[in-house]
């Protein structure tokens, strides 16, 4: 995400950053969007895709560094591994407060990213045993689920099918006609309110002036 929306200051700013862990760096980064003039962290791999389920899985994981996204949050979630959250787009600013909320990690903005706060901030959750408890914790809630989300998907085609289309669960608004379902005659209503008023207003005036 960072490689192909940012510049080249917040590569050179995370890579620098890595230089301070004692662990090694997986990085998922499109080698053609490498600048040549960085030179890559010794403790750092990058690769152009990988299996990031698999991956989290691994139990020697130490902590995950994400946009923000929602499935790799969940997919973090899974299996119990501590973030930190640096959000690029829409709906991930509001994924990674969550993450804070919950004590899965700590996040930091693009805009504020460098390598020394960066640092720190991996360093506080790989050390700190609280966000990887939490992250235990909700992977525990997370698996305990009666119903895998395979069955949870065969039972809501099974329900469609049995239904003939499952009409009990559509949402009510869909039955409406298209301009009340779009407002239009609520915007009709307001309009009228509005200008009607304003044409009094407007005779009124005329007539006094006469």
């Amino acid at each position: 995400m960072v490689s192909t929306y940012q510049s080249q200051e917040a590569l050179m700013e995370m890579n620098n950053a890595f230089t301070h862990l004692s662990q090694g760096v997986i990085w998922s980064c499109k080698s053609l969007h490498w600048p040549k003039d960085i030179q890559l962290a010794t403790n750092v791999k990058i690769v152009d895709w990988l299996p990031q389920n698999h991956l989290l899985a691994h139990p020697r994981i130490r902590l995950f560094v994400t946009h923000g996204g929602m499935n790799s949050i969940m997919e973090a979630i899974q299996h119990g591994v501590p973030m930190v959250g640096i959000p690029v787009l829409s709906d991930q600013h509001d994924n990674v407060v969550r993450i804070e909320v919950k004590n899965l990690g700590v996040s930091l903005q693009l805009k504020q990213l460098k390598a020394e706060m960066l640092a720190l901030k991996m360093k506080k959750v790989i050390e700190d045993k609280r966000y990887k408890s939490a992250a235990v914790a909700a992977s525990i809630i997370s698996r305990s689920h009666p119903l895998t989300p395979a069955q949870r998907l065969v039972g809501c085609i099974d329900h469609i099918l049995q239904t003939g289309g499952a009409a009990d669960i559509k949402p009510y608004a869909l039955q409406h006609l298209w301009h009340v379902q779009y407002l239009l005659d609520v915007f009709l209503f307001l309009l009228l309110v509005t200008l009607v008023p304003v044409w009094l207003c407007g005779k009124l005036l005329g007539m006094a002036a006469r």
